[in-house]
């Protein structure tokens, strides 16, 4: 697959910074998610926050970001970054600089990450952390 260039201003940094705080005030509680993702209004209700827990970033790009309260090993932050384009994916640096932006630390290493295939819309990488409590 091809990659495709991030470019970061202080726009975009801003526009990150009010995701980090939208996710810390809206986090999603796993046990109920679990639940409601089991009926088609469920499904519907989750999409529309995630939606609204979404970025656009130059060029093509597409952040979603949240914090899931009630996993095993604790709170995680949980990031899927995608690009809007056929046969793209953001690189491993695209993809840690805005990590970084939302609160992820340590490298990329550090976390859980995969590539998950969206219908219509190309291939998004998932990466997840343990938030440290």
């Amino acid at each position: 697959m091809s990659v495709t260039p991030l470019f970061i201003g202080p726009d975009e940094r801003e526009a990150l910074k009010a995701l980090r705080e939208l996710a810390q005030r809206q986090p999603v509680d796993m046990a109920v998610l679990t639940e409601a993702l089991k009926h088609p209004a469920g499904k519907a209700a989750h999409k529309d926050q995630m939606t609204s827990q979404s970025v656009r970033l130059p060029t093509h790009f597409l952040v979603t970001f949240s914090i899931e309260k009630g996993h095993p090993i604790g709170t995680c932050r949980h990031m899927s970054m995608s690009v809007g384009k056929p046969d793209r994916v953001p690189n491993p640096h695209a993809i840690w600089m805005v990590a970084e932006e939302l609160g992820f630390v340590g490298g990329l290493d550090q976390c859980v990450h995969w590539s998950e295939l969206l219908e219509g819309h190309g291939t998004a990488i998932n990466v997840v952390q343990p938030i440290a409590q």
